[in-house]
């Protein structure tokens, strides 16, 4: 399994679809996903044409789970995404980021802009996250009680999954998103071409519009009836937007 080593790290990845094609793509999952959940969910059928590239991020999938809050800080998250691009010899590329992947995108689109071709984010916002702070929150001491195995096991992921959650790493996962300024400043200079999407039951899209107002081009688009789960994992619309972004 290709895999790289990111400040004493393991990180873990996969290629998939064509790697002869011109267009590569990196794909950045969510919060307590892991990069099979792209096959999961169909979107490696409607990439299939194209260089993929899925991660597992620090503290997901059979990536390493070091115990220091620092290690997953987004700007962190966004190095490893470049350390996988320079170790496939990557100058350039695409970045599509869902959910907790979604803020690694904005991060590496005013920080490395020069690196990512398309930006293509799903189902989060660019504001800082103190702005949904007390749900963070809620989350982290969720995550530290009784209750995450069996919500696992309610929504169907199986003990013998190689993702194996560990409550303890998506808490501090959780804990330094909250470290993260943000991409609000930047966004209304924006040079990476951006397709950002998000469901219309999804709880983030009044932050994912006020992005979609602030940055240049086309602004949000909302998929009707979507929530957040839905718009990763059976929205059909999410992946022909997402399909005609990148092949064009």
């Amino acid at each position: 399994m290709p895999h790289i080593e990111h400040n004493g790290h393991r990180i873990v990845y996969e290629r998939y679809g064509d790697p002869q094609s011109s267009r590569t793509v990196i794909l950045h999952h969510g919060m307590a996903q892991w990069r099979r959940d792209w096959e999961t969910a169909g979107w490696l059928d409607e990439l299939s044409d194209m260089n993929v590239i899925a991660l597992d991020a620090l503290g997901h999938g059979e990536s390493d789970r070091p115990p220091d809050v620092n290690a997953y800080t987004v700007e962190a998250r966004a190095e490893a995404a470049l350390a996988i691009a320079d170790a496939e010899g990557l100058d350039t590329f695409s970045f599509f980021g869902f959910s907790m992947g979604g803020r690694v995108g904005f991060e590496l689109s005013v920080s490395n802009p020069e690196r990512i071709e398309k930006l293509v984010v799903g189902g989060m916002h660019g504001l800082k996250p103190s702005v949904d702070q007390r749900n963070l929150e809620r989350r982290v001491t969720f995550l530290r009680s009784s209750k995450w195995r069996a919500v696992e096991r309610a929504i169907g992921v199986k003990s013998d999954d190689c993702r194996n959650n560990d409550p303890e790493a998506l808490a501090l996962s959780t804990e330094a998103v909250l470290l993260w300024r943000g991409a609000e400043d930047q966004l209304p200079r924006l040079s990476v071409e951006t397709l950002l999407y998000c469901g219309s039951q999804d709880s983030l899209l009044e932050y994912a519009r006020t992005t979609g107002e602030i940055m240049p081009g086309p602004g949000l688009v909302e998929l009707l009836g979507a929530g957040h789960s839905a718009s990763f994992y059976t929205s059909q619309e999410a992946k022909e937007h997402v399909r005609n972004f990148l092949s064009r």
